[in-house]
């Protein structure tokens, strides 16, 4: 009976560790979305709305840079549509953009003050406004609610990738004190003519795969920096 008893503790203790290493998780969460779900085709692609959603679980490592690679059946494109200089955005806001160059909407969340304890931290909120710079290029505008913080994270496009860099600015809202990102979301649709800045041109097993990959910095609390990949995908049909 006493072996008995031991091997249901010895299992009991197992299970309680893996539900913590679960809970504890290190693997950004991601989700992706795509509308219409009907896909276009590669003679006619369809023009698409994508909304994009990651949430971090290391909130005391500072993201510099996030590359999204998106499905073989999906493209982002800045060609063709009204765009703004990056000086403008950059100087003074896309409010001094043209309407048609800002192509979608979205917000952000960081901890200001990585390694402190939670009640030592501040929460910073971003509205993020993702404005059409070129053929290649899409800026995401983060306006801080908490503190004076307007900076352009500059988005470039190559291949199937959007790969975001984020400023130090962001990085460092107060010099010496770093952030960690907690999460991000956007949502993105254009379209001028024939062109669109996202748009489905097939549909393979039934879905879109895309996958994301975070790359953080040395912060003093995380010695390191590094990455994380994680990956996503929406339904789609023919």
């Amino acid at each position: 009976m006493r072996k008995y008893l031991i091997v249901a503790v010895a299992a009991m203790t197992a299970l309680t560790f893996t539900s913590v290493a679960v809970a504890q998780t290190t693997t950004p969460d991601m989700s992706v979305s795509i509308t219409p779900k009907k896909a276009g085709k590669k003679k006619k692609p369809k023009n698409s709305e994508i909304k994009l959603s990651i949430e971090n679980f290391e909130t005391n490592r500072t993201m510099s840079e996030l590359t999204i690679t998106t499905a073989k059946t999906f493209k982002f494109s800045g060609k063709g549509l009204t765009k703004c200089s990056e000086a403008t955005l950059e100087a003074s806001g896309p409010s001094a953009c043209p309407k048609a160059s800002r192509v979608g909407k979205g917000t952000a969340s960081a901890a200001l003050g990585v390694g402190k304890p939670p009640a030592e931290q501040t929460l910073l909120n971003f509205v993020v406004t993702p404005v059409v710079l070129g053929p290649k290029e899409i800026g995401f505008y983060l306006a801080a609610k908490e503190l004076p913080i307007n900076v352009l994270a500059p988005g470039h496009i190559s291949g199937r990738k959007l790969t975001i860099e984020v400023p130090a600015a962001a990085q460092q809202p107060v010099p010496g004190t770093f952030a960690g990102l907690i999460a991000l979301e956007t949502t993105l649709k254009a379209k001028k003519g024939k062109n669109y800045l996202g748009a489905t041109n097939g549909c393979k097993s039934k879905k879109h795969p895309f996958s994301a990959v975070l790359t953080f910095v040395p912060n003093g609390f995380d010695p390191v920096g590094g990455t994380r990949s994680t990956k996503a995908s929406t339904v789609c049909s023919k």
